[in-house]
């Protein structure tokens, strides 16, 4: 929000509890929801009955008016009141919460400080409109049914005053504040913005992790660790997407194919000549659910997603951070060292014996060295000259990673090759990181990024930049490791494959066993190597990619990139 702007008055009560919440909900603009606040919602649908907005109504012995709209440009704050009561000659505000009233020293009902100063400010707004004192107000706690009186004393008064500045001062910021101290970390369970917040996270990379943990090193986890919903894969060539009632339905021919609750569905993506309905693309939009578009091929070309995030801050700082060349090494080396160490790991895993830890290996002692190389580099080219040494070592032991199978289910590699691949095996790596593209660049755009802005690769007109920065770290754990699988378990064969024209590519059905090993990785759950604590990879994707917003906006000093233990 604008400075300027008049301040409504639920805010004041988010600036209390928490600036840091504050400052994303309103600056930032980002506002999901979790089960307190649809019961929040719920319990207000009596007083947000648009059949009672503003009407004056006699119940028993009082007047009261539900859902005021008042302003002041005096205070410089807005608001709909839940409800105005008059009884015996006074007129108050009552406002309605979802949780349980809280207990003074000796056991009686009172207010939490917060929505004591949201009530406050509303009774500061009857105030100015009617021109009397109005020394008090009620609070009524849904949870256990208490009405509560809340005095309006000088202090409470003061308090209120400084919330309004508060929120004046988080607007014009370029960042928002810490999480809260220890003391107060307890209100972030339950917060509907913890998974954006990332508070644990935030103060353990700014070196002020909770003093009161078991284990110092340690974070104790607020987030969600897995992802509701399925992604949606369309590749049925002159299919159709479309909606019945609260359903997608893909169909061709007249005949439906799939049917699914809109609700059980977080991503669709669609390959080449796959129509999506208008009325299913609003549908997907007013829901958050992206649509990615590949070619019939399997390459990335786009997505059709809600619009970008409101926190155009964000992007200002993600435009002067990448433009700045110095910065840009510092992210690129980061994310190098991040897909070295990881490109290791993988060979050591693939290629250790009996007895052997695959550490003799010349390549891992090849890839040890780059990432050891990597702290020289003076300039983004000598970077990709180092990443480029690794992939060469590493893909040239890719085919000792294979290990032998029956008899007509085989697989050869000999060299990396793409655009377009010529044999399944690089069908297959170009197939899963054309996959993994579209899932940075979803979480790239979740953030709030411009994808098409990155820092390491070459800023090319319609490259996801971003995206493909975003992707490097997750590349061997997450897209080489479901190739290894797919062909060490025997789930495909040479004959889930086609050549045409020297391109090599997928069937149908080889598809279909490739979608499911794919979404398989990325629920498997992974520690993470700064937190220590365990999330999926579909998870850590997005974390990763907040934790990066977090440095561009000078929160947090060092981004560090993901690497497996």
């Amino acid at each position: 929000m604008i400075a300027t702007d008049p301040i409504p008055v639920r805010a004041l009560n988010q600036v209390t509890y928490c600036p840091r919440l504050y400052y994303l909900q309103y600056v930032d603009c980002v506002m999901p929801t979790n089960e307190h606040v649809e019961g929040g919602l719920f319990d207000h649908r009596r007083v947000d009955d648009p059949g009672l907005k503003g009407k004056p109504r006699t119940e028993g012995d009082a007047v009261r008016s539900r859902g005021v709209p008042l302003s002041s440009e005096a205070l410089g704050i807005t608001g709909v009141l839940d409800q105005i009561e008059e009884r015996g000659g006074e007129r108050y505000p009552v406002e309605t919460k979802h949780g349980s009233a809280p207990r003074d020293a000796d056991g009686q009902a009172t207010s939490w400080d917060n929505d004591a100063v949201q009530l406050c400010a509303q009774a500061m707004l009857l105030e100015e409109q009617g021109g009397a004192a109005v020394p008090r107000g009620f609070q009524f706690y849904a949870g256990s049914r208490e009405r509560v009186a809340v005095e309006f004393t000088p202090a409470l008064r003061t308090q209120t005053y400084a919330a309004i500045a508060l929120c004046r001062e988080l607007s014009a910021a370029h960042a928002p504040p810490a999480p809260l101290p220890a003391e107060l970390r307890h209100r972030c369970f339950g917060c509907s913005l913890a998974p954006v917040c990332l508070p644990e996270e935030t103060l353990y990379q700014i070196g002020t992790p909770d003093p009161t943990a078991d284990v110092p090193a340690g974070v104790t986890r607020v987030i969600p660790g897995n992802d509701d919903g399925a992604v949606l894969y369309v590749t049925e060539p002159g299919s159709r997407v479309g909606k019945r009632s609260e359903h997608l339905v893909v169909s061709k021919d007249g005949r439906d194919i799939v049917k699914v609750p809109m609700h059980a569905v977080r991503q669709v993506v669609v390959f080449g000549n796959v129509q999506v309905s208008t009325q299913a693309l609003q549908t997907l939009l007013e829901n958050d659910i992206p649509v990615a578009y590949l070619t019939g091929h399997g390459k990335f070309v786009g997505a059709f997603s809600p619009p970008p995030a409101k926190n155009v801050g964000l992007r200002e700082a993600q435009y002067r951070k990448f433009t700045d060349p110095a910065e840009g090494l510092i992210l690129a080396k980061a994310v190098v060292r991040a897909k070295l160490s990881n490109q290791r790991a993988l060979l050591m895993r693939s290629l250790r014996g009996d007895g052997d830890r695959g550490s003799d290996e010349p390549a891992a002692q090849g890839l040890a060295y780059a990432m050891a190389k990597l702290d020289d580099a003076d300039s983004a080219n000598a970077v990709f000259g180092l990443e480029g040494q690794g992939a060469a070592l590493y893909f040239g032991e890719f085919g000792r990673f294979l290990k032998a199978s029956s008899p007509g289910r085989s697989f050869d590699f000999s060299v990396r090759n793409r655009r377009p691949p010529r044999d399944p095996v690089n069908a297959l790596l170009s197939f899963a990181y054309a996959l993994l593209t579209k899932d940075c660049f979803a979480a790239a755009c979740t953030v709030g990024f411009d994808p098409y802005r990155g820092f390491f690769h070459v800023n090319r007109h319609g490259k996801p930049s971003l995206a493909l920065d975003l992707m490097e770290e997750f590349r061997p754990v997450i897209a080489d490791s479901v190739v290894l699988t797919l062909i060490n378990n025997e789930m495909l064969t040479p004959a889930d494959f086609v050549t045409w024209r020297d391109a090599c590519q997928l069937t149908d059905s080889g598809r279909r066993t490739f979608f499911n090993a794919y979404e398989q990785r990325k629920a498997t759950e992974v520690t993470h190597p700064v937190y220590s604590y365990r999330m999926s990879y579909s998870r850590m994707l997005e974390v990763q990619a907040r934790m990066l917003a977090a440095y561009v906006r000078g929160t947090v000093p060092r981004y560090t990139g993901f690497t497996v233990r």
